[in-house]
């Protein structure tokens, strides 16, 4: 799994690609895993970074694992808010 794939945020335009080079660079290596942890979060959207956080300030060992872009759908594709509109 050496193949790296630059995640996709629609439209494929030169903002969203900008987007992209910043917050997941091409030269971005992930860490090696290191012993045991406490709490493994699968996602990282919403509940999972909220997870995370809470799991690590309480003490615990946490790894966080996100395939694409962390925020989840509604942090990097744009959902609007019912109250907002």
């Amino acid at each position: 799994m050496s193949e790296h794939h630059q995640p996709l945020i629609l439209p494929d335009d030169e903002s969203n690609r900008q987007l992209v080079s910043n917050v997941h660079p091409a030269d971005w290596v992930n860490p090696e895993p290191t012993g045991r942890y406490n709490i493994v979060v699968v996602g990282a959207g919403t509940a999972g970074l909220i997870t995370a956080v809470v799991a690590a300030s309480l003490g615990a060992k946490v790894a966080l694992i996100e395939k694409h872009l962390m925020g989840g759908d509604c942090l990097n594709v744009g959902c609007v808010p019912s109250k907002a509109i």
